[in-house]
């Protein structure tokens, strides 16, 4: 008896082994991504990443001779695309993002990429982007924002001018319920649309940035530090070279600005302030879409956008930015699921950056950096960021701010 017992679990079990195999069989999918390029480019053996927009985890895979990735058995959920490759011989970048990618379990899903074609054309970048506050007992709180521009070109080039931009939009936070898209109402292809926008003064030649070397534009140019018992965690933006002011432009609107939050240091020359909207902070603490405006732009009240989500009717006052004028852009968004919530155009920045997969980053003291370019850095024997136009590979989330932390020569970085 005891025998046939032992048996019958035996038996019980392999079942419930094979049932269980079964089971995780039919929770597989498969994905066809074939690539697209209106140039005449070779499509082969081009790295197609694929993205779990829950956990984070991804597979790459090359494309055959007919410009296509097969992705075998992939556990049923959503994804995101990311193509970011250099053809070397025609020295091109091609890239290109699909966002909340469904795979069906049994099924193959067939998804046509269109790519952007890069010539590379070395210039000022946005190094580093520092905005969700700092994780020290909420002593600096988002006072401590910076933005730093740097010359990832051969030769000096002036920041005189040029203007940097918060662009308007929801992230994606999960807990909204009162924004959609900005994309539901505006048509982002030709103008992207800000609500902070702030210029570098200057004659022309007063803000002159080396090769490899930057500049750092503080909301507060103060050390955040200084008796600050988690100074590890904040910033010391008292060497900034400039900071956004903007309490008097503020009241000389009929505004009110805060002077909790913002602070006039007069040893740092101040932003010229074109636009605010939300005057306590430069950009948005939860995630931003920013820009650098090239100098020849003029903003008045002909560029002015009345927006509305439409769910209640509150109207903002947008100032919209040609997108044949920005210089460089990045979009981070709130988590890795927020694609649909992109501020920037394709031919910007084709996918988007987050801070942490989950979105829990506010007051965490984590930054986004530009990651280095250690092939070009090695050719030029000075510092190269990478610039694909792509920031879901171009920018890399830290732990902690890290300005002015690359130098112009190889043996000085400290990256």
């Amino acid at each position: 008896m005891r025998k046939i017992i032992l048996c019958f679990l035996i038996e019980a079990a392999c079942g419930i082994i094979f049932y269980s195999c079964d089971k995780d069989e039919d929770l597989l999918g498969n994905l066809n991504v074939k690539l697209s390029v209106e140039e005449n480019i070779s499509l082969i053996d081009v790295d197609v990443k694929l993205i779990n927009v829950i956990d984070n985890t991804d597979n790459m895979v090359k494309t055959d001779a007919e410009g296509v990735a097969f992705f075998e058995n992939i556990p049923a959920g959503t994804y995101n695309i990311v193509v970011s490759d250099k053809n070397s011989a025609e020295n091109l970048i091609i890239t290109g993002t699909t966002n909340d990618v469904g795979i069906t379990s049994n099924k193959t899903t067939d998804i046509t990429l269109l790519l952007n074609v890069i010539n590379p054309t070395p210039g000022l970048v946005i190094k580093e982007l520092y905005t969700c506050g700092a994780n020290d007992g909420y002593s600096s709180l988002f006072k401590d924002q910076f933005i730093e521009i740097f010359n990832n070109s051969g030769e000096t080039m002036y920041a005189d001018g040029i203007s940097v931009a918060n662009l308007y939009g929801e992230t994606g936070t999960a807990n909204s319920t009162t924004e959609v898209p900005i994309t539901d109402v505006l048509i982002i292809d030709e103008y992207v649309y800000a609500d902070n926008i702030d210029q570098v003064p200057g004659g022309g030649t007063d803000y002159p940035i080396e090769p490899g070397k930057s500049i750092i534009i503080a909301l507060n140019a103060m050390n955040f530090k200084e008796n600050n018992p988690k100074s590890e965690y904040a910033v010391d933006n008292s060497t900034a070279d400039l900071e956004r002011y903007s309490v008097k432009w503020l009241v000389d609107q009929g505004l009110t600005g805060s002077t909790w939050f913002d602070f006039d240091n007069p040893k740092v020359p101040n932003m010229i302030n074109i636009k605010v909207e939300a005057g306590v902070w430069l950009f948005n603490t939860y995630g931003t879409g920013a820009v650098l405006v090239d100098k020849d732009v003029i903003f008045d009240d002909s560029g002015i956008v009345d927006y509305s989500s439409g769910y209640n009717s509150t109207v903002t006052k947008l100032m919209k930015i040609p997108v044949s004028k920005i210089i460089d852009g990045v979009d981070i968004l709130e988590n890795s699921a927020a694609g649909e919530y992109k501020r920037l155009p394709k031919s910007i920045d084709s996918g988007f950056s987050y801070l942490k997969a989950d979105g829990d980053a506010f007051y965490s003291s984590m930054s986004s950096r530009r990651k280095v370019d250690e092939e070009a850095t090695k050719v030029f024997g000075r510092v190269i960021l990478q610039d694909t136009n792509n920031s879901s590979v171009d920018f890399e989330s830290i732990s902690k701010p890290t300005p002015r932390s690359y130098d112009n020569t190889i043996n000085k970085k400290v990256f």
